[in-house]
């Protein structure tokens, strides 16, 4: 088992409109989906904690990361500023069994 500590709140690492939101911090969700409207940017930023296991984030078609729980807080910038018009997006997150994660999701400027 590993030492367990707090979910970061993700809004204080992570600056911009908040867009989409959402905390699993049960340990029994293991799969999410949630809709967001993306502009030219976006950020992405997850935290995990509670299991060894990946959480592989999905936040466009075509698009994927996957990273070890234990690693913690991560942030992604997704570049959409190629699309001819804003689009809405499916975020996907999927959870090792027993992980508590969380998912922000911003807009953003492009990253520098």
């Amino acid at each position: 088992m590993l030492p367990e500590r707090p979910l970061i709140d993700l809004r204080t690492k992570v600056k911009g409109k908040v867009l989409l939101q959402h905390v699993a911090d049960s340990g029994h969700q293991t799969k999410w989906a949630g809709k967001v409207k993306a502009g030219d940017f976006y950020k992405v930023a997850v935290d995990c904690v509670g299991s060894r296991g990946m959480l592989v984030i999905v936040p466009q078609k075509g698009w994927k990361s996957a990273r070890q729980c234990s690693a913690g807080f991560g942030a992604y910038t997704v570049d959409h500023r190629y699309a001819s018009e804003s689009a809405v997006e499916t975020v996907r997150i999927e959870a090792p069994s027993g992980a508590r994660w969380a998912v922000l999701v911003v807009a953003s400027g492009p990253s520098t």
